[in-house]
């Protein structure tokens, strides 16, 4: 960074303000920035053309451990078209990295539902506990396996604000295709929130 955006900032370009609100931490514009060069680089790198002698020319060795989720993947509104059963896709614009409860899917009574098929053999499932209670409850069926439903519970048991839970759904399973539903089984005209579903990681 002190060869790009700090030289950047030196030179008048930009101004520390237009990137960092305290000269410490990035703020969104800050994070692009910064997320650029390191993408240029990386491309640069990928082509060959660094000659950077702390980079090792030769290709990078096998690790000792496989990576088991290396290859996890995330469904999310962008690029996932699970079935809808009540539940509806949230549009609304996102701002900034930390407005992270946007693109995902809303349920709000009873019985609503959404369904997805995915192969994996391992799955977690990201969505909202709430301090806005009380909200909805809602199960993951895999594979329509009721008797082993998983409870995802939206009502969060502590006061500092609304939590992005990760609830751990699959972990070294067979690797095949499943059939993941989630469904409203608890909801109240009284709820404050709707249940919200933001994504599924799976590998």
């Amino acid at each position: 960074m002190k060869d790009t955006l700090y030289k950047q900032i030196k030179d008048g370009i930009y101004t520390r303000e237009e990137v960092t609100p305290d000269g410490l931490h990035p703020n969104d514009k800050g994070h692009e920035f910064v997320a650029n060069e390191l993408i240029t680089f990386l491309e640069r790198v990928k082509e060959g053309n660094v000659t950077d002698p702390l980079i090792p020319l030769s290709p990078m060795k096998e690790p000792f451990t496989a990576n088991q989720y290396e290859g996890a993947k995330r469904l999310t509104i962008r690029n996932s078209f699970p079935t809808l059963h009540g539940f509806r896709v949230d549009t609304k614009e996102k701002k900034g990295h930390l407005d992270c409860f946007k693109n995902g899917w809303i349920g709000k009574k009873e019985g609503d539902s959404i369904q997805f098929e995915l192969e994996a053999s391992c799955l977690a499932i990201q969505y909202r506990k709430t301090i806005q209670k009380p909200a909805p409850i809602a199960r993951v069926i895999v594979d329509g396996k009721v008797e082993e439903a998983i409870l995802l519970d939206s009502n969060f048991q502590e006061d500092w604000g609304d939590c992005l839970f990760l609830e751990p759904i699959l972990h070294h399973g067979e690797k095949k295709k499943h059939e993941i539903t989630i469904e409203i089984i608890e909801a109240t005209k009284e709820d404050q929130a709707p249940f919200y579903l933001l994504s599924l990681i799976f590998v």
